[in-house]
């Protein structure tokens, strides 16, 4: 961009000033050429008589200012051709580079995943998504396992009582049985007594 600049200034400078000098010189030179002319003329009443070579001179001198002109508008159609072609190049250029840009944007946008391409914001909202599930799946696996310890908890606690009244009750009704026993064995000895007191 900072060279079609510089062209295009060039170009129009080339354009209003070139000639500018050339010109200037020129017409001072021939406004020069004919007043020494006029000047130089002998008069004749209200008429002036120029010798006709320094009218060839001064056509010849006007001549080559045409031509110089010429050749200096020929340079600068030449010059301003070449500036247009120039900046053609360098519109298409960009015109290139641009569409170069646009699809590195849009292939930038892309995400690949799974064989499959998709938009960086649908990407985004998909990955999330399944983030947000895991959690939510954690934070449920978590509730029951934390129930199922608890249930587990009291189950325990449970069975830990049940057992210690088992114990218990199988240590009291051993007791029980020592205690029938004793109370047995001492009425069997009342009656072997008795027994043997009445023979």
């Amino acid at each position: 961009m900072t060279r079609l600049k510089l062209l295009t200034v060039s170009a129009i400078l080339l354009t209003l000033c070139g000639p500018l000098p050339v010109h200037a010189q020129s017409e001072n030179s021939l406004d020069k050429t004919f007043t020494e002319i006029l000047d130089g003329a002998e008069s004749y009443q209200e008429y002036k008589v120029i010798k006709t070579s320094k009218l060839r001179d001064f056509r010849s001198a006007m001549y080559d200012s045409l031509t110089s002109y010429k050749s200096t508008i020929t340079s600068l159609q030449t010059e301003l051709s070449s500036v247009k072609q120039e900046m053609e190049d360098l519109k298409n250029q960009f015109n290139e580079v641009q569409q170069t840009l646009q699809n590195s944007q849009a292939n930038s946008d892309l995400i690949s995943f799974l064989w499959f391409d998709m938009k960086k914001l649908t990407y985004s909202i998909f990955v999330w998504s399944l983030v947000a599930l895991l959690i939510m799946c954690l934070v449920i696996m978590y509730g029951r396992i934390k129930h199922v310890c608890g249930v587990v908890k009291r189950v325990k606690s449970a069975y830990s009582k049940i057992v210690e009244d088992y114990r218990n009750q199988r240590f009291q009704a051993t007791e029980n049985q020592i205690k029938l026993r004793r109370e047995l064995q001492t009425a069997l000895n009342k009656l072997e007594s008795v027994q043997g007191i009445e023979h």
